[in-house]
């Protein structure tokens, strides 16, 4: 399931070159709009622009071990660069960036170099609005003890959007996604195999909101996924899922921002696997309680597979995730601000796998830190988070309390 890298995610809520990166991304938002940078290099309608970030951390479990926890600091240089073409009303953005981690011990196992990129395209025509990109990246997962190795992986996610905005309150969203990771065939005696993780997926669904007020509407969706693993003459784990949501959204100029959605979600295995079906949910909403005091949820339950490059292919093949982070966001002046965070996840794996049990985890965290906007050029960051799991599989409880610094320039 990549839990390390899912933990790595959540930490600190890292500054990275492209943005000022958000905790536990669930899922990751392939349909994000352009966004507007400082930057001062033009060549005609063309903005050109270089941003470096450094970020310096220390965690006292670099592995998320039960036992045994070996500290380390780990430096993340994160150079990179965006393109932006304005083309009338529509809009043309690439973007690029590495993360070159270094870590003061064990540098065998962890010390690597990722590399993201991602091109997007924007139009609009008066009452349709088109957006569609491509997100890239060569990266590895992290290893799980000091006789670990990283196993190296392509990803990439291509997405269409199409808003047509019909007279009177209705709008309707068509969407695709599709989205395949190829990992790499080498691998060290004993382990399972890499290729086992590889996989293609394709999405399609509609959105269909009605604006009942001036700043939200009420939507349904429907969605159907197919998934193709890559079993390598294993019982087949391919699925077909659909899903059947309500929701509510909120415009961002709204004192409540964000979406809420949710409700029935079915998934078909080819193969032995037993077939799932229950409750699923997305929730991303921004309150502003005041100009100076923001309240921020995010949540989800959704279905997910397991991995043999994390999880050694010992816990079945997929398991329930469900949780969510509160953050408390408090402005005290135009370039300072601080944030508190709580979060709670839950790990509910539905096959006994070849422990010949279930496992089941419950991870709880919080964390606290400050953002200084210097300039509109250089931005800093200080963070602490804490992380407990509880499993009751005991190799996979851990503790982990890191803290760390990050500087932003963006040229």
């Amino acid at each position: 399931m990549d839990l390390g890298k899912k933990i790595k995610e959540w930490r600190g809520d890292i500054l990275v070159s492209l943005c000022l990166v958000s905790i536990l991304v669930p899922t990751l938002a392939l349909a994000a709009q352009p966004e507007e940078r400082p930057g001062n290099i033009h060549i005609g309608n063309l903005k050109i622009y270089p941003s470096v970030a450094i970020t310096e951390e220390y965690t006292d479990n670099v592995f998320l071990e039960s036992s045994g926890e070996s500290g380390s600091a780990i430096t993340t240089v994160s150079p990179g660069i965006m393109l932006q073409l304005p083309l009338r009303s529509h809009l043309f953005q690439l973007d690029y960036h590495a993360d070159i981690i270094e870590a003061s011990r064990h540098h065998r196992v962890y010390d690597t170099d990722s590399h993201f990129a991602s091109a997007l395209l924007s139009l609009s025509f008066n009452r349709l609005q088109i957006l569609t990109g491509d997100n890239w990246e060569s990266n590895s997962t992290i290893p799980d003890y000091e006789t670990d190795i990283r196993n190296n992986y392509y990803h990439n996610r291509f997405f269409v959007d199409a808003i047509y905005k019909l007279r009177g309150r209705y709008e309707l969203k068509g969407f695709y996604r599709n989205d395949f990771r190829d990992f790499d065939s080498f691998r060290k005696p004993g382990q399972f195999d890499p290729e086992l993780d590889n996989y293609m997926q394709n999405e399609v669904g509609v959105d269909l909101f009605y604006r009942f007020m001036p700043l939200t509407s009420a939507l349904f969706e429907y969605a159907f996924t197919h998934r193709n693993n890559e079993d390598k003459g294993l019982p087949s784990t391919d699925f077909d899922a659909h899903r059947f949501w309500l929701g509510l959204k909120w415009e961002a100029t709204a004192k409540i921002a964000g979406i809420v959605k949710g409700g029935y979600v079915t998934r078909d295995y080819d193969g032995p696997s037993d077939d799932w079906d229950g409750f699923g949910m997305e929730v991303d909403v921004e309150y502003k309680m005041s100009p100076y005091y923001f309240l921020t949820l995010r949540g989800f339950r959704e279905l997910r597979e397991t991995s043999v490059t994390q999880d050694e292919g010992v816990y079945g093949t997929y398991y329930v995730s469900s949780g969510g982070t509160l953050r408390l966001t408090h402005v005290f002046t135009y370039k300072i601000s601080a944030f508190l965070q709580g979060m709670y996840w839950k790990d509910d794996y539905r096959e006994h796998g070849a422990i010949g049990r279930k496992r089941d985890d419950d991870r709880i965290g919080f964390g606290c830190g400050v953002h200084y906007n210097i300039q509109d050029w250089l931005k800093c960051k200080l963070y602490y988070d804490y992380i407990d799991n509880d499993s009751n599989i005991d190799p996979e409880d851990y503790k982990e309390n890191l803290i760390g610094a990050t500087v932003l320039f963006t040229f």
